[in-house]
Order: structure tokens, then sequence, then C-alpha cells
């Protein structure tokens, strides 16, 4: 993942919400433009062992714990619904699962989440939810138990890592980058 020229890069750190402070991790996510997908790879710690659903919620806001995250990010208004299937929200990434460790490692490769353009992820929630996805076919298919959250693109740069290079190799001339980094207490 981290040596592919040209694509777009974010990183998404994770707190507990809701009391829930044993519960940390990292996600990196990276947009290939040669394929169009995007993969994320990461590591949740602290979680129960078992099955947990995984999405990106429509608002990046945490004002009210994971609760004003919104509702699944979901900008082409279909059905809930598993990863693979055609019909289903851009953030419906299924179930992660943390082992007997409450670890849960990450690896997720999707054509329908973008970091770039009308309807990407950046500046979204990364919700894990306290019980499983039922992925479109049962009675929960909105997992209501936000366990954590996280905000991404909030606190990190993305940026296309071809520039990143051109940049690094270029000299400037009284050229100064100031970032604001605001971290969310989550």
């Amino acid at each position: 993942m981290a040596g592919k020229a040209g694509g777009l890069k974010g990183v998404a750190l994770i707190g507990g919400a809701g009391g829930n402070s044993a519960v940390a991790g990292a996600l990196h996510f990276f947009q290939d433009p040669s394929t169009g997908y995007t993969e994320v790879r990461g590591r949740v710690t602290g979680l129960a062992p078992g099955l947990h659903g995984f999405h990106i919620h429509s608002f990046g806001d945490t004002t009210n714990g994971c609760n004003s995250t919104g509702p699944h990010f979901n900008p082409h208004n279909k059905s809930h619904g598993a990863p693979s299937d055609d019909e289903r929200h851009v953030g419906d990434l299924g179930n992660i699962v943390a082992n007997k460790d409450g670890v849960a490692d990450i690896f997720i490769k999707d054509l329908q989440i973008s970091l770039s353009g009308p309807h990407s992820i950046l500046g979204r929630a990364v919700v894990v939810h306290a019980d499983s996805d039922d992925l479109g076919r049962g009675q929960k298919s909105n997992c209501q138990s936000l366990f954590l959250c996280c905000i991404y693109a909030r606190f990190v740069v993305v940026m296309n890592s071809v520039k990143q290079q051109e940049m690094q190799e270029q000299e400037l001339d009284a050229v100064s980058l100031d970032f604001d980094l605001q971290f969310n207490n989550l």
C-alpha cells in the first residue's frame, strides 16, 4: 500500500466513545487511481470479542458522541446491504471481527468509498458498532448501538503521493505552509 505512486492517502485515529476509553486504533486509507479501489487497513483494540458493524456515517460531528454522526453515508439513496452487494450504502463496510483478545485486524478493498470527488468519505465519521451488522438481511440494519467512532480527515493531511514527491523535490522560495491540525477528544 505505501509504495504505490499517485494515490490518495488518509489516516483515521480511533478512540473510544461513551466511556470506552480502552478502545483504540488506527485505520489507513489508500485510493489507487489506476483501479478505483480504496484499501482500508488497520487495527482496533479493546473491543468485545465477536462481530462489530463497521460503517462510514454521514457526518463528522461528534458533539453528541456517535449519536451526532448521522446515518450511514448514502449519497445514492440505496438500501442497506453487505459490502459485496450492488444495492448498498456507500458507507456499508460490513462487520469486523475482534478476536478473543478484543483485537480486530482490518483489511477491506472497496470500489464505492472514495477519498476524492463529490461523494468523498473525507470529513465523515468511521463508526464501529457494539453489535454485528445484519448486512440488510434482518431487522437491525442500522446497528443501533453505537460503540465508538472516529472522525478522519479533520486531523490528517491527505495528499496525492506524486504531488507530495514533486513538492519534496522542489526548492520553495519564501513559501510557508501552515496546517491547523485539531484533534477531537473522542
